[in-house]
C-alpha cells in the first residue's frame, strides 16, 4: 500500500486581487512501510531543536527561521548557527528518505484565459490522481490520497467537498478526460498539515517547485529545488518533464526560463 500525501504552494487567487501567477499541487508518495520511520525520523529533529516533537515544520515556516530575516516564525531560532544545523538536518532527511514526487504546475492566467470559470485547484488534483493510479499500476499495488483541504496561506478556505466529489467519480468511472483510478481505494482523506507529516514533508519538497516558477529561474538557481525536489520527482528514462511534473497549459512554457 501506498499513501500519497497532497499540499500546495500559490493560491487560487485571481493575479488581480494580488493572487500569485501559479499553483503547484505536489503529492509526496510513501510506502506503508517506511512512513513510520520517516515520522519518528522527523519528529526528533523537532524534538531536538524545540523541544516539541509535535511543532509544525512547513516551508516558510523554515526559511523564516532564520534570525538575520526579519519575518516573523514560530519556527525563529536565535542563533544563525543553530539554525543552518536545522536546514542541515532537514535537508539531510529530504535527501534520504524513499518517496516519490508527482507534482502539477498550473500557470493561473494562462489556464483562466482558457477556462475563466473554473478552479484550477480541481485540474491540478485530478492531474496529480491520475500520474498517482499509473504509479499505482507500475508497482500493482493500492493506494490512499491524504491532503489539507484547507487552501490559501492567511484565511483557509475549504474545498474538500469539491475535491472528494472529484475523487469519487475518478475511483469509480472513466470520465471525458480521464481514465478510471480503480487502485486508488477509500475517499479522499482530510487532514491538517499541522497534524500530519506526511502533508508537511510534501510541503517541504512542494515550495522550492513552487519558488522556481514563480520567480522564473532555471532549476539549478534555488538550490532546494535542485538539492531536494528534483531528485525525488518520478521520471522517466531520466525525463521528469511530463511524468512527474506537469505544466499546463504548455503553451506558455516557451517563456519560462525553466523550460529553456
Amino acid at each position: 500500500m501506498y499513501l500519497m500525501y497532497i499540499d500546495e504552494s500559490g493560491d487560487t487567487i485571481p493575479l488581480s486581487q494580488k493572487g500569485k501567477k501559479f499553483l503547484v499541487l505536489t503529492g509526496c508518495i510513501i510506502h506503508e512501510n517506511s512512513i513510520c520511520e520517516i515520522e519518528q525520523r522527523f519528529r526528533k529533529i523537532k524534538h531536538d531543536y524545540y523541544q516539541n516533537s509535535d511543532i509544525e515544520i512547513k516551508s516558510n515556516f523554515l526559511r523564516y527561521a532564520n534570525p538575520d530575516l526579519t519575518e516573523d516564525s514560530p519556527l525563529k531560532l536565535n542563533s544563525k548557527d543553530k539554525y543552518n544545523d536545522l536546514e542541515k538536518d532537514i535537508s539531510e532527511l529530504l535527501k534520504n528518505i524513499d518517496v516519490v514526487l508527482y507534482s502539477v504546475v498550473i500557470d493561473k492566467e494562462s489556464y483562466w484565459s482558457q477556462y475563466p470559470s473554473q478552479n484550477p485547484y480541481n485540474i491540478a488534483y485530478l492531474f496529480l490522481l491520475e500520474r498517482f493510479q499509473m504509479f499505482l499500476k507500475s508497482k500493482d499495488s493500492l493506494g490512499i490520497c491524504i491532503i489539507d483541504p484547507r487552501e490559501g496561506q492567511t484565511e483557509k478556505h475549504f474545498m474538500g467537498n469539491e475535491l472528494n466529489n472529484i475523487h469519487q467519480k475518478m475511483r469509480h468511472e472513466d470520465g471525458s478526460i480521464w481514465k478510471k483510478c480503480s487502485n486508488v481505494i477509500e475517499k479522499l482523506l482530510f487532514s491538517q498539515s499541522d497534524q500530519t507529516i506526511g502533508i508537511q514533508i510534501a510541503d517541504l519538497y512542494c515550495y522550492p517547485i513552487y519558488h522556481v516558477f514563480e520567480y522564473d529561474k532555471k532549476y539549478n538557481e534555488y538550490w532546494r529545488f535542485e538539492e531536494l525536489s528534483l531528485p525525488k520527482l518520478y521520471k522517466n528514462n531520466d525525463k521528469f518533464d511530463g511524468f512527474g511534473l506537469k505544466y499546463f497549459p504548455d503553451k506558455t512554457k516557451k517563456d519560462l526560463r525553466f523550460f529553456s
